[in-house]
């Protein structure tokens, strides 16, 4: 991989890591069409943190509020201390232990399929099929609208739903951010609550996966410098993505993206043919 390479695929990851078009499967063609034979994981890995750090940014005030809620929560006495029963009562401890109850399943998914999933990067056909599971879902949330309940906070069941659909985002041409936001939809949830939640699950996924590539290293990765513009190229276009997608949210056109979606995991099968 060169320098060129590394800013394309950075470019690209910080495009389609938010809009729901399947950052992964992107890297996997991307890769695939550049020769890159051996999958780049460390590297995919590297741009998926840039990208963590934009959430990070245009996320700081939920997370400060987790963080001082949690602390506050934890150092009180223990007079049967209980958890606020919504967001608006001001429980930040309340969305923190959604987004760990809708880790449970991404990490079992991961840990168990890890290697399976780790070889799909490999296979265009494997990668269009996805990216046309990712369109049914956007064509599904037009019918969102009828299942909404103007839900302000996910519950317990909510949080085990999308935190399944997350785990199944592990698979390239799967769109993580699509799956999880549009699932967020369809059980009732508001859609600021539905792209909030999607996005701050998805800081535990994201550093399970950097800690697991970190204990599988095996010394054959990109140069510093290559990792290095990827990363930052990502960063900055994640930051616009993100911003761009909370507006696409909130109008309700994340549907707009289904015919992307089936037209690329067409290309992608007629790849796999040659």
């Amino acid at each position: 991989m060169n320098i060129l390479q590394a800013l394309c695929l950075g470019v690209l990851q910080g495009i389609t890591e938010f809009l729901p078009v399947s950052s992964s499967g992107h890297l996997a063609l991307a890769q695939h069409l550049f020769g890159l034979r051996e999958p780049q994981l460390f590297f995919d890995v590297a741009v998926h943190v840039a990208t963590l750090m934009a959430v990070f940014v245009v996320f700081r005030a939920d997370l400060l509020l987790m963080l001082t809620d949690c602390l506050r929560f934890f150092s009180r006495t223990p007079s049967a201390p209980s958890i606020p029963a919504s967001a608006d009562s001001g429980s930040g401890v309340r969305m923190a232990l959604m987004i760990l109850v809708g880790s449970l399943p991404t990490a079992v998914i991961g840990l168990l399929l890890r290697d399976v999933f780790q070889g799909f990067f490999t296979s265009p056909a494997i990668v269009g099929l996805c990216l046309w599971i990712t369109g049914f879902f956007l064509v599904w949330s037009r019918w969102s609208r009828q299942h909404r309940k103007h839900l302000d906070s996910p519950n317990v069941l909510d949080a085990l739903v999308i935190g399944l659909a997350q785990g199944a985002a592990i698979s390239p041409g799967v769109s993580r951010s699509g799956v999880t936001i549009v699932t967020g939809l369809l059980l009732g949830l508001r859609p600021e609550t539905a792209f909030r939640f999607s996005f701050l699950l998805s800081i535990p996924a994201i550093l399970g996966a950097l800690a697991l590539e970190i204990f599988h290293l095996s010394g054959n990765y990109p140069e510093w410098h290559i990792v290095a513009v990827g990363f930052f190229s990502a960063f900055v276009v994640g930051l616009l993505a993100l911003g761009l997608l909370r507006s696409l949210v909130e109008r309700g056109k994340l549907f707009y993206f289904a015919p992307y979606c089936f037209a690329l995991g067409t290309v992608a099968l007629v790849i796999a043919l040659f």
